[in-house]
C-alpha cells in the first residue's frame, strides 16, 4: 500500500496527464496554458490574479503547476488529509494559502485528535462534536504530552498543615489532605487557598478517600470516620481495629479498611456494620484497593493477596518482593506494588505472575498511582518518578520537590500532587 504522501504525489501526476491535451507547446518557453483552458473547479477556486499570486506560473518559463488538491471536491480533499500525521499536515500547510485553509478544517483535527493514542476527551451532552475547536484541543494536548515527555512543570506549594501530610486526593476543583497534625484540609486547586479544616480524629490522619457524597478517613487512633461531603460533618465513626488504620477504600457496596493489627475489615456502606474480618497476613496490612468486589492487599510480610469481598476468601497470593510492601494499586487487570526492597512490580492479576520489575528508587517505595499509560511513584529517597506502564521504562525523575520522605502521590492528565 502506498503511503499518504506517495498517494498524493501520484494523484498530482494523474491530474496533470488528464489535462495534458489542453497544453500547447511554445518553442520559446515550453508548455503554456490559458486561464480559460483550466478545468472549471480549479478555475473557480483560483480566480482572478490568484494564479500569479500562488505561483502557478513562473515568470521565466510559464510552466503550469496544477494544484491537484484544490481541484478536488472539498470533502474529498479533507478526506485525503485525514490520512496524514501531525508533522506532515504542518508541512503541507505551508505549500500555499489554499492548502493552509484546507488544513485548518475542523474535521481533520478531530480525526488527528482521535487517532492520538491515549488521548481522551469528555464532552458534555449538550455540546456537539462539530462545535468544538479541535485544532485548539489538539494543540493543548500536544503541548501537554510534550511537557510530560520533557518533565516541564510549574511548582506550587500548599502551606497550612503543621506536620507531615500522609494522604491526598484531588479532583478538578479541590485537593483534600490528611496530616499528622490530626486534621483534614480542603484546598482550592486553582488558588491554593485552604477552604476548610476538619477535626475529628484523635491522632494522625493516615488515609482518606472521597466521592461526591461521602469521604472516609482512617487514623492512628484506630478509627474510621465517614463524613458528609456536602456539610463536611461526621456521619459515623467505625471502630473495631486494635491498631492504627493504615489505608481505606470504598465502592457502592463496601468500605474496606486495613490496619497495623494485620487484619482487613469489610463494612456495609449503608448500615456501617462490620460484615467480616479478613485474616491471613502475618504483618501490618499497609495498603488496600477495591475493584469489582475484589480486594487487593499489601503487607509488611512481603505478600500481596487478592480477596473476594463477598465471601472473604483469599483467591491468590502474589509472591516476589524480598521485603515488606508499602503500597499497591489494582485496576481489575493489573496489580502494581511498591516495596521496601526499593522496587516496583507489575503483576498480571489473573495469573499472579510478575510482568515487570522496575528499578530506580534507592529507598522504600512508599506510594504509587497508575493509569492506562503511566505509573507515578514516590519514595523515601525524596524523589517522584514516572514510568511507562507497558514497558516498565523510566520516563521522568523529579528529585528536587521535597526535602523529606514522599508519603503519597496522585496524578491526572495535567497535574501531579505529592
Amino acid at each position: 500500500m502506498k503511503s499518504p504522501i506517495s498517494a498524493l504525489q501520484s494523484g498530482k501526476l494523474r491530474f496533470f496527464k488528464m489535462f495534458k491535451s489542453s497544453i500547447s507547446e511554445d518553442p520559446r518557453h515550453g508548455p503554456i496554458i490559458s486561464r480559460r483552458q483550466l478545468p472549471s473547479p480549479y478555475k473557480s477556486f483560483v480566480g482572478g490574479s490568484e494564479i500569479e499570486d500562488e505561483g502557478f506560473f513562473t515568470s521565466d518559463d510559464c510552466v503550469l503547476r496544477i494544484d491537484f488538491l484544490c481541484s478536488l471536491p472539498y470533502e474529498v480533499a479533507t478526506s485525503i488529509l485525514l490520512f496524514l500525521n501531525f508533522n506532515t499536515l504542518c508541512q503541507i500547510s505551508r505549500v500555499s494559502r489554499a492548502w493552509y485553509c484546507i488544513t485548518r478544517d475542523n474535521e481533520i483535527w478531530r480525526g488527528l485528535y482521535m487517532k492520538s493514542q491515549g488521548w481522551k476527551v469528555k464532552i458534555p451532552p449538550h455540546i456537539m462534536y462539530r462545535d468544538l475547536d479541535w485544532k485548539q484541543m489538539f494543540k493543548n494536548r500536544f503541548l501537554l504530552a510534550k511537557r510530560w515527555s520533557e518533565g516541564e512543570c510549574d511548582k506550587r506549594y500548599l502551606r497550612g498543615h503543621t506536620d507531615s501530610v500522609y494522604c491526598i486526593q484531588f479532583d478538578e476543583e479541590k485537593i483534600v489532605t490528611g496530616s499528622r497534625d490530626k486534621t483534614i484540609k480542603f484546598w482550592n486547586i486553582s488558588t491554593g487557598i485552604c477552604l476548610r479544616t476538619l477535626t475529628g480524629h484523635d491522632a494522625s490522619v493516615l488515609c482518606l478517600q472521597f466521592n461526591e457524597s461521602i469521604m472516609v478517613s482512617g487514623s492512628s487512633d484506630m478509627s474510621v470516620i465517614v463524613w458528609d461531603m456536602h456539610d463536611l460533618i461526621p456521619i459515623r465513626k467505625l471502630e473495631g481495629h486494635t491498631a492504627g488504620v493504615l489505608d481505606i477504600c470504598f465502592n457502592e457496596n463496601y468500605i474496606v479498611s486495613c490496619s497495623k493489627d494485620s487484619t482487613i475489615k469489610i463494612w456495609d456502606i449503608k448500615t456501617y456494620e462490620c460484615l467480616r474480618t479478613l485474616k491471613g497476613h502475618r504483618g501490618p496490612v499497609n495498603a488496600v484497593q477495591l475493584k469489582d468486589n475484589k480486594i487487593i492487599s499489601a503487607s509488611g510480610d512481603a505478600l500481596i493477596k487478592l480477596w473476594d469481598a463477598e465471601t472473604g476468601e483469599c483467591i491468590r497470593d502474589f509472591i516476589g518482593h524480598m521485603r515488606g510492601l508499602a503500597c499497591v494499586q489494582y485496576d481489575g487487570k493489573l496489580v502494581v506494588s511498591g516495596s521496601n526492597d526499593h522496587t516496583i512490580k507489575i503483576w498480571d492479576a489473573e495469573t499472579g505472575k510478575c510482568i515487570h520489575t522496575l528499578y530506580g528508587h534507592t529507598e522504600l517505595v512508599r506510594t504509587l498511582h497508575f493509569d492506562d499509560d503511566k505509573i507515578v511513584s514516590g519514595s523515601y529517597d525524596q524523589s517522584v518518578k514516572v514510568w511507562d506502564l507497558k514497558s516498565g521504562k523510566p520516563l521522568l525523575d523529579f528529585k528536587d520537590g521535597h526535602t523529606s520522605w514522599v508519603f503519597d502521590v496522585q496524578f491526572s492528565a495535567t497535574k501531579i500532587v505529592r
